[in-house]
Formats: C-alpha cells, sequence, structure tokens
C-alpha cells in the first residue's frame, strides 16, 4: 500500500503527495491561502476551527462552535460512512484510524519512515519551514 501511494505518481490524479503539496505551497503568502496542520488541529480544534472562521470572515458563537466541534470529532467522522472512505481507497483497512499524532508509527516499517521523512524534509525546505 505504501509503494501505490507515495512512490506511484500514477496512483491519483494528483501525482505524488509531495509534488501535491508544493503546488499549494506556491499559494502560501496569498491572503486567501490558511494553512493548518493535522498535528495543530489535534492539539487544540477549537482554537483551529475558529481560526478557520475568522479566515473565512464568520463571526460563530460559542453554540455554534460547539456543534461543528461535535459533528467534525474523531468518533462521528469514524463511524459516519461520507468521511470513512474505505470502500474507495479499496483498502482492507480503516481509512479513518485512530486519530491520533504519530500513529504513523505502527504502520510504517523503518524504511519506509526514511522515505517520507526525506519527502517532508523537501516539502518543508520548498516551503520555506526549515
Amino acid at each position: 500500500f505504501f509503494d501505490q501511494i507515495f512512490l506511484n505518481d500514477k496512483v491519483c490524479e494528483y501525482g505524488l503527495w509531495e509534488n501535491h503539496v508544493m503546488e499549494w505551497l506556491k499559494n502560501a503568502n496569498k491572503d486567501n491561502f490558511l494553512f493548518l496542520t493535522y498535528e495543530d488541529l489535534s492539539e487544540n480544534t477549537e482554537r483551529e476551527l475558529r481560526k478557520i472562521a475568522s479566515f473565512l470572515g464568520q463571526d460563530v458563537t460559542d453554540e455554534h462552535v460547539a456543534k461543528v466541534l461535535n459533528a467534525s470529532s474523531f468518533s462521528m467522522m469514524k463511524n459516519d460512512p461520507k468521511f470513512n472512505a474505505k470502500a474507495k481507497t479499496g483498502s482492507n483497512g480503516d481509512f479513518i484510524r485512530k486519530g491520533k499524532v504519530g500513529n504513523w508509527k505502527d504502520h510504517l516499517t523503518e524504511e519506509q519512515s526514511k522515505i517520507l521523512d526525506g519527502k517532508i524534509e523537501m516539502v518543508r525546505k520548498a516551503g520555506g519551514y526549515i
């Protein structure tokens, strides 16, 4: 599966992950671009949700934020077929696995991790993050 997703540029219409992300990062300095990370979303989902609302120019109440946080919670998305794209991927495993930062360690070999680390470093350099 790793080889199909991260090493085969023909697996989807967007090509390799790193090329797709680097294309988006070319827009990082534009006013209509908001860069978020999974780690930040996991650390403080409410803060990041409010950041998104502000970016979109939306005033949100605490009640609205609570509803969105509930509807977008890991357990809600894991159990909703619209979000758990297992059928779309053709994978035997869950598309939405555990919702934890760092869970990749349970799924990638050391060699795969090194390959992915190299791709991430390349993207971070291209985006000016290191």
